[in-house]
């Protein structure tokens, strides 16, 4: 019986200062990490998300203009096809979100479980998507309308299962790889800059093809599909390389999932159930964050969606012009990237995406009233620039103030970002449908409304949850000791409470 005891007693003391030292930046058995690994740990992490970035930015900007415009889909029937993309998205986001957290086999434990499962994604969107935007390989397939639409949706659920992978792993790893708050910023900041350069990639590329093709002197149409299968075949390069780089240099915790799993198992009855998934479901703040990322996407995505529509329809640009508007867009969000991290350290979250939110109206204001070829041949430009800083600026601040809900509970991180992927993923889906489905003719300025709607509805709701979460406020900056190791079977409740507010306490921790 002693033995047994004193057995237990270390293997608590080992879990203890096994925690201790991730904390401090230190694995078990290797030590810290230099200054130049944790600096690759940071770029790997954040080329972890190139492919999902390069097919989501041909999906949402060009996913209505090739079925629509190139495969001569009816409004109707193109909206059908992406709603089918978007919630065969959403339910595997969701999926996933729960399988990541709580299905552990002997390969995951080895190689670790969310880079298994953005394997697996990745290697689903490299199968499939090449099918996706290209003419149907069976000609007869195009004998109708509806055999096309469901020949092009068959492809459209495998890929989107893959991209649904690749986002729900790399999210949740952001919080499994370090727990201060301004170090997972730097990582979605990291992630969104080549998340902007990946965009910027494919439109030039887009831009690059339809200038060598002659097509800048006319609007999209049947004749450009072999552009499309050219830009496809460069996402596949591209996204390939970059896969593999994170494989390489990102090293998933593994300790930590262990650690977790262990410590779970030594829990009370209480604290197992204030752990569990369906106790989040009791925080008003989860519904709460759950809004500002489900508006902060919609405004983003459906930005991409029907800039594209809005540029052709109602200015009656040029097709080099649907690639070159989207492009500028991007570089100014590209070059806010830098400041991110920035502003949510030294503002806190709720200033600066209230900042985002201002931007964004004046956005809708601008293009309202705007109507005249000055607009069209010049001011549109200047849009472009400012929607692309608000974009920036709301989408990386709704998911740092999603990691800052996850906390120090990592272990259900992929089931809430499942969670709010669900519903963005619905919604964007419904109100591609909906655009669609109510699309007038005889409308001049449809598609100009839409785009005002856009920045304007989805971003006052989102600034009203945000402005009333309990957290996302300037931050502190007071720096705090934390012993190497703790006499307690966790982490003094305070500290835990101090590394979500974003204390700089813990260096080095990307990583290890």
């Amino acid at each position: 019986m002693s033995t047994s005891n004193n057995q237990t007693d270390q293997k608590k003391e080992d879990d203890q200062k096994r925690i201790a030292m991730q904390l401090n930046g230190v694995s078990g058995d290797e030590g810290k990490m230099s200054d130049s690994l944790k600096w690759f740990a940071f770029m790997s992490y954040g080329v972890g998300h190139v492919l999902n970035d390069l097919v989501a930015s041909m999906w949402f900007t060009y996913a209505l203009v090739f079925y629509h415009y190139v495969m001569q889909l009816s409004s109707i029937n193109a909206g059908a096809v992406v709603l089918v993309g978007q919630l065969t998205d959403a339910v595997a986001t969701a999926a996933i979100g729960v399988l990541s957290d709580n299905v552990n086999v002997y390969c995951t434990d080895r190689y670790g479980r969310r880079k298994t499962w953005h394997l697996f994604g990745s290697v689903l969107v490299f199968i499939s998507l090449p099918f996706a935007f290209s003419p149907p390989i069976l000609p007869q397939v195009e004998s109708s309308e509806l055999n096309t639409a469901l020949y092009y949706c068959f492809f459209i659920v495998f890929f989107q299962i893959g991209w649904a992978s690749i986002e729900n792993s790399h999210m949740a790893l952001a919080s499994d790889l370090t727990p201060i708050r301004d170090e997972r910023t730097a990582l979605l900041s990291v992630r969104y800059s080549f998340t902007v350069f990946s965009n910027i990639l494919v439109y030039v590329v887009t831009w690059i093809v339809l200038r060598s093709n002659n097509a800048n002197k006319t609007q999209f149409g049947p004749s450009e599909r072999k552009e499309f299968q050219i830009v496809i075949l460069v996402i596949m390069i591209v996204g390939a390389m970059t896969t593999i780089i994170f494989h390489i240099g990102v090293r998933e915790p593994l300790a930590n999932n262990r650690m977790n799993r262990e410590l779970l198992m030594t829990e009370t009855e209480a604290e197992r159930a204030a752990n569990s998934f369906w106790s989040m479901f009791k925080r008003f703040s989860l519904y709460q964050t759950a809004v500002v990322y489900m508006c902060s996407r919609i405004t983003v995505n459906m930005t991409l969606v029907f800039l594209p529509m809005y540029l052709q329809d109602y200015l009656k640009l040029t097709a080099e012009k649907l690639a070159l508007l989207p492009l500028i867009m991007f570089l100014s969000s590209f070059g806010m990237s830098f400041l991110n991290k920035f502003m949510n350290m030294k503002l806190g979250r709720k200033i600066t995406y209230s900042f985002g939110v201002l931007l964004s109206l004046g956005s809708a204001m601008w293009v309202y009233f705007g109507n005249s070829s000055t607009f069209a041949n010049y001011q549109i430009y200047a849009v472009t620039v400012i929607i692309g800083i608000a974009c920036s600026v709301i989408l990386v601040t709704s998911q740092a103030l999603t990691t800052d809900f996850i906390g120090d509970k990592t272990h259900r991180g992929a089931f809430t970002f499942g969670l709010m992927s669900f519903t963005d993923k619905v919604c964007n889906g419904a109100v591609v449908m909906a655009v669609q489905s109510l699309h007038c003719e005889t409308c001049p300025t449809y598609y100009r409304d839409i785009m005002v709607y856009n920045w304007t509805i989805p971003s006052c709701l989102a600034f009203i949850a945000a402005i009333s979460l309990p957290y996302g406020g300037r931050p502190n900056t007071t720096v705090v000791d934390i012993p190497q190791t703790q006499p307690s079977n966790t982490l003094d409740q305070s500290k835990k409470n101090q590394i979500e507010k974003g204390l700089e306490a813990l260096p080095n921790t990307v990583g290890s």
